[in-house]
C-alpha cells in the first residue's frame, strides 16, 4: 500500500494544496489521467463542503487527508471536527441556474463507494475509487 497524509486549515489554501499533492500523488503512482481529474475534483468538492457547511467555530479546525492506494484501488480519508452530517444517498443536481449543490452529485458520480462516520464531534468520510488495470498501471 501506498499512503501519504496531509493536514490543512479550513481555508481554500489547504484545499488547493491538498489538490496538488494529491495531483503529485497519482502521477507518482502512474494512475491515468481521467483517474487522477476525477479524484482531484472530488477531493475539492469534498474539502469546499466541509469548509463550507461546517459551523464558524469547526473553522479554526484542521482537516487530516489520508490518500492510500492499494489493489482495491485509491481511497481519500478525511478526519474533521463538526457536527454531524449525513450525506445524501442519492443527490441530484440543482437546477441548470444554481451556483451551488452540484458538489454530492460530482462526488457520487466520480466515486464507487462513499462512507462516513460521526463519533463524538469527530466526522470521517472515506471516498473509495476503483482502478481499471490501465489506472493502475
Amino acid at each position: 500500500m501506498t499512503s501519504q497524509s496531509i493536514s490543512i486549515g479550513f481555508n481554500a489554501i489547504g484545499a488547493s494544496a491538498t489538490v496538488n499533492k494529491l495531483k503529485s500523488f497519482c502521477e507518482k503512482n502512474k494512475l491515468d489521467d481521467e483517474t487522477s481529474f476525477q479524484v482531484c475534483v472530488v477531493a475539492a468538492e469534498a474539502i469546499n463542503n466541509i469548509i463550507q457547511h461546517s459551523p464558524k467555530s469547526a473553522n479554526d479546525g484542521f482537516i487530516k487527508i489520508t490518500f492510500n492506494l492499494d489493489k482495491s484501488g485509491l481511497d481519500l480519508c478525511m478526519v474533521y471536527w463538526s457536527p454531524e452530517f449525513e450525506p445524501p444517498a442519492k443527490a441530484t443536481l440543482p437546477d441548470k441556474e444554481s451556483l451551488s449543490g452540484r458538489g454530492w452529485p460530482i462526488i457520487q458520480e466520480y466515486m464507487d463507494k462513499i462512507s462516513y462516520k460521526h463519533h463524538f464531534g469527530m466526522n470521517t468520510l472515506t471516498l473509495h475509487k476503483q482502478l481499471s488495470i490501465q489506472s493502475a498501471a
